[in-house]
């Protein structure tokens, strides 16, 4: 039994630390498959500008007092009142990292949609073709951004792209 205590420990503690870093969740959160957010006439500066503030702001997301942390720190309380192997395995059940991860990028992803939609921008769906080559395009490159922003500052995709539900 006194093994138990430091495994489980360090076990949640592994699984809070890894849900608290902004960086690990900034990575889950996107604006999902074929998707992305544009602005009509933004120019790159402005693009560039605006997507880097928001996802800053979606990536300092206070989740204190969320669900995902409060289901964390319950599961941390009965790992500290465990007696035994089995008490361990129930709080991380509870805890169920991966499931708090999700719903904590949710958290996150609202913010960085409000923050674009204050800013204007709307979500658009890219067509197979556009998807297609944008899978071409190396992640995190200038010609990936430069591409991106020729659809999301482009008033005919938006048009006819635009998704209604954000």
């Amino acid at each position: 039994m006194r093994k138990a205590r430091p495994f489980a420990t360090l076990v949640l503690g592994i699984s809070v630390l890894v849900f608290a870093s902004s960086a690990a969740m900034a990575a889950r959160v996107s604006p999902g498959l074929k998707r992305s957010w544009g602005k009509n006439g933004v120019s790159l500066e402005d693009y560039w500008t605006d997507s880097a503030e928001c996802a800053h702001n979606a990536a300092e997301t206070d989740l204190e007092g969320t669900d995902p942390a409060r289901a964390l720190v319950i599961a941390s309380r009965m790992i500290d009142n465990q007696n035994g192997y089995g008490d361990v395995a129930t709080a991380l059940r509870i805890a169920a990292p991966e499931i708090q991860w999700k719903r904590a990028a949710t958290i996150m992803e609202r913010e960085l949609e409000s923050c674009l939609m204050e800013r204007g921008y709307v979500k658009f769906q890219l067509t197979d073709e556009q998807y297609r080559k944008l899978r071409q395009l190396e992640v995190g490159s200038l010609e990936r951004r430069r591409y991106l922003h020729s659809l999301a500052s482009d008033p005919d995709v938006l048009a006819e792209q635009a998704l209604t539900k954000s």
